[in-house]
């Protein structure tokens, strides 16, 4: 008897180690939210300063455009973004970005626009954040001091902002509902989500393609995928990564620009 007792005590204690959520077929082993976030947190890319370079293709209904980029990045500062002519290297647009302030100018059109994220938007009909860019950008885990709740999907581990449960806490109104997708093998992220429904806007992000840069582990891909009234595309292809290099970001207006 006492043996039918240790067993069914073994029995109950395994049975309280298993996963209380139903598992979607396919769906990767599970981990307790918590646990996944430092997971993905610690795979995250560790960086000071980092620059992009590659080749570049916006699309939005008829009109396209071939292009290549230097971009770079100070962490949880600014992001420096210089475009030229994919053929003959000629310069033709560069941008600052910061917590406070939006701006960038055309060399072909004589042009500039400046000012906050949020008048910027209203310009171009296109609402972003800073934060959210800058992970998107280092391929890193989003904070950005959300409740994030775990969706369990096929193939992958993923994160929404949004409550999936009646006692979870929604997002404030002026964030928007936002999911990040992470590999199921290195923890790196694969897709990000940003939607405000009630403005019709929807934004994916897909990095793919990851590889190595040297010791890094980086997309060599990102495709950006808006949807409002309009369809705009931007594929990015990644042939260089510098980690942690001293950098400039010279960044000046022309006196005889127009701005918009």
């Amino acid at each position: 008897m006492r043996k039918f007792g240790i067993m069914l005590l073994g029995l109950l204690v395994i049975a309280s180690c298993k996963p209380k959520v139903k598992l979607p077929e396919g769906a990767p082993a599970y981990l307790k939210t918590k646990d996944l976030i430092e997971k993905v947190k610690a795979e995250s890319l560790v960086f000071e300063t980092l620059v992009l370079e590659g080749k570049g293709r916006y699309q939005s209904g008829n009109s396209k455009l071939s292009f290549r980029f230097e971009m770079r990045i100070a962490k949880d500062s600014l992001i420096w973004v210089d475009l030229a002519d994919p053929f003959l290297g000629l310069k033709v647009a560069r941008g600052l970005i910061n917590q406070e302030e939006v701006a960038y100018y055309n060399r072909l059109e004589r042009n500039y626009q400046k000012g906050s994220s949020s008048e910027i938007a209203q310009k171009i009909g296109f609402r972003f954040d800073f934060q959210p860019l800058m992970s998107v950008l280092s391929a890193s885990f989003l904070d950005w001091n959300q409740n994030w709740y775990q969706d369990y999907q096929p193939g992958v581990y993923q994160l929404v902002n949004y409550p999936l449960k009646p006692e979870q806490i929604p997002p404030s109104p002026e964030v928007p509902l936002m999911t990040q997708s992470f590999s199921a093998q290195s923890y790196r992220p694969s897709a990000f989500r940003f939607q405000r429904p009630q403005e019709g806007q929807n934004l994916l992000i897909r990095l793919d393609g990851y590889q190595k840069f040297g010791e890094i582990l980086f997309p060599a891909q990102m495709h950006f995928e808006y949807l409002d009234k309009s369809e705009i595309i931007i594929d990015l292809e990644i042939t260089d990564l510098k980690r942690n290099e001293s950098l400039s970001y010279p960044f000046r207006i022309p006196g005889n620009y127009e701005q918009l």
